[in-house]
């Protein structure tokens, strides 16, 4: 939603990728509520839209054009069409390097030549460009702590960092990519910024204890703390979340990249063979 509200003035606020106005296959990877599937699914009806994930969203009516499926994306996949379209998003945190290096080849394989893949993610930091969040506040070491806990379990945040290099490193061609500022409260006084504040704090103020509790009873600094610990915490980063006076921000990358067409790949064959013929 918040998404949503940021790309509200483009043709297409769902996503980026040019995949024009009749796809046959599209798969949502990492699905969660199963929202942006279902947004999808309306849009291109004549689509079949795959949304997978770990757990069902919890979905009483999908479209007809629109199937959700249990499964774990690194292992093998069984999709028997080629895709036009892969999207990704908020899968920070999903997999170790290696996870993420097998999944974009994984993508690039199951794709048509000439379709694309796109995801979104947030940096898990916080900023302000006003000086109003400063050292002694909870939410200004929150992220670094965080990316070391997850670097201690294997499992970077990251993500929005390293998709890009990844992305072009699995052979996507055409690659593009979109900055945003995400503010986290009403402090905003663009209305649309005010609107997706709003809807951020409250994702941070429904989410915070299921974030926090397992990274730092199991990875915390300098040792892992208690679920006590981990509670007076978050008490010290709700008051904080309520501060009006504190002008916080998340940023997002997403990043849209293609797969090369027959002909690129024709091309680059040929230029591959005339570079390593004796």
């Amino acid at each position: 939603m918040v998404f949503l509200v940021l790309d509200h003035d483009q043709p297409n606020p769902l996503f980026r990728s040019p995949i024009g106005d009749s796809p046959k296959n599209i798969l949502d990877i990492g699905t969660g509520q199963g929202n942006w599937a279902i947004d999808v699914a309306d849009r291109y009806p004549s689509a079949t839209v795959r949304g997978v994930d770990i757990f069902p969203p919890p979905m009483t009516w999908i479209p007809p054009n629109c199937i959700f499926e249990v499964d774990d994306v690194l292992r093998e996949w069984t999709w028997r069409e080629p895709f036009d379209f892969i999207h990704m998003r908020l899968m920070y945190g999903a997999f170790p390097p290696e996870g993420w290096q097998q999944l974009y080849k994984q993508a690039y394989d199951a794709l048509e030549p000439g379709g694309w893949i796109e995801q979104m993610e947030l940096d898990v930091r916080l900023y302000s460009d006003d000086g109003s969040l400063k050292k002694e506040h909870q939410l200004y070491g929150w992220g670094d702590m965080f990316i070391r806990c997850s670097e201690r379990a294997g499992r970077s945040l990251r993500t929005h960092e390293t998709m890009r290099n990844a992305i072009m490193e699995a052979g996507f061609v055409d690659v593009h990519e979109e900055e945003y500022k995400i503010p986290l409260g009403p402090w905003a006084r663009d209305n649309v910024l005010k609107e997706t504040g709003h809807l951020q704090y409250g994702h941070w103020n429904a989410a915070l204890e299921g974030w926090a509790m397992w990274l730092l009873t199991h990875y915390g600094e300098p040792v892992p703390w208690t679920k006590e610990e981990v509670q007076v915490y978050l008490a010290k980063v709700r008051k904080e979340l309520n501060n009006p006076h504190i002008h916080a921000y998340e940023p997002a990358n997403r990043v849209w990249a293609r797969k090369p067409t027959k002909e690129e790949l024709e091309v680059k064959e040929a230029n591959i063979k005339v570079e390593t013929s004796p």
